[in-house]
């Protein structure tokens, strides 16, 4: 069974939802960050900031914790500070 979510991306990344900032994407029931990472192509590598429904998602969790239908879920590039 498939659920739906919201995801929106860096603009720099919209290539990864066919030139789009902004996209509802079906995962199947049980998906984590990192497996939707993966179905849109994204290497889960590079240090993508995740927020999940607003909240920043820990990197130790993304493969762990199940997305649920409805989630926001937004990929942009990692904060650096110096």
């Amino acid at each position: 069974m498939a659920i739906a979510l919201k995801v929106r991306v860096a603009d720099v990344y919209a290539q990864y939802l066919g030139g789009r900032e902004e996209a509802e994407i079906e995962v199947v029931e049980g998906a984590t960050a990192i497996d939707l990472l993966e179905q849109l192509g994204m290497a889960n590598s590079q240090g993508y900031l995740v927020l999940r429904n607003g909240a920043v998602q820990p990197k130790a969790k993304r493969g762990t914790d199940a997305l649920a239908a409805g989630d926001e879920i937004a990929i942009l590039m990692p904060l650096k500070g110096g």
